[in-house]
């Protein structure tokens, strides 16, 4: 299935993946039904009052998944508890994954570019990050942001977390609303040739970017590269 949002070129791709299994689908059209489905599902015993608050915020936060030039493939939505040191606090975050266009025809290559990119537009001007060096991954971070090159089943990839603040609308004209904290993860794979995936993830529970970081990992780890046949392109996930 290939869906596009209004402005989006169509990318023919083709790849799978899993999500984790607490992050609900969204409707392909994004109306307040939908969103209270989704948000019923995913907290049950919360009141109207409750689930329409809970709506509004995770809305604000959909312009943080997707750029120009992507054809949208899922747009998921978690919410629910975890725990803090011994504390129970709300945990939401809102997942897209997505293709765009790439002129390129080697994985590696492409990853190179893009890991490099996001190394000038994290941390140019700042001191020197600190070098990370994991089994599969190697990168940098700094005081608000980490990046990584990383080796994944579906080939290389790039992955970053952002820690950054958000200033909410107040419906009024020139009035800036409170500012929020908000954490933005993503995760670029490279196609064989012609387009690259991204799975990114926006969350305002910023006290819990570990266990974000772990859900990015977990696709990350279930995603690969099928062959595209017939000109049309195909993702699937779960």
């Amino acid at each position: 299935m290939t869906t596009a949002r209004e402005g989006a070129r169509k990318v023919p791709y083709a790849f799978s993946y899993r999500v984790p299994d607490e992050f609900v689908r969204l409707p392909e059209a994004d109306t307040l039904a939908g969103w209270d489905e989704a948000l019923g599902r995913l907290m049950p015993e919360a009141d109207q009052e409750e689930l329409a608050a809970a709506g509004l915020q995770m809305r604000r936060f959909l312009p943080m998944l997707e750029e120009g030039g992507e054809t949208t493939v899922l747009t998921a939505m978690c919410a629910g508890t975890e725990d803090v040191a011994g504390e129970e606090r709300l945990s939401m975050g809102l997942l897209a994954v997505s293709a765009r266009p790439s002129d390129h025809d080697d994985q590696l290559m492409a990853a190179e570019g893009i890991y490099r990119a996001k190394e000038q537009k994290f941390f140019a001007g700042q001191r020197e990050p600190v070098e990370l060096d994991y089994e599969l991954g190697k990168g940098l971070q700094g005081e608000q942001d980490m990046l990584l090159a990383v080796k994944l089943p579906g080939g290389p990839g790039v992955m970053s977390a952002s820690l950054r603040s958000l200033t909410l609308p107040t419906g009024e004209a020139g009035a800036a609303g409170p500012v929020i904290p908000f954490a933005s993860l993503q995760l670029v794979v490279p196609a064989p040739y012609g387009y690259c995936a991204y799975v990114t993830i926006a969350t305002p529970s910023v006290f819990l970017l570990d266990s974000y970081c772990m859900r990015l990992a977990h696709v990350g780890r279930t995603f690969g590269f099928d062959v595209p046949t017939g000109g049309g392109g195909t993702g699937s996930g779960e």
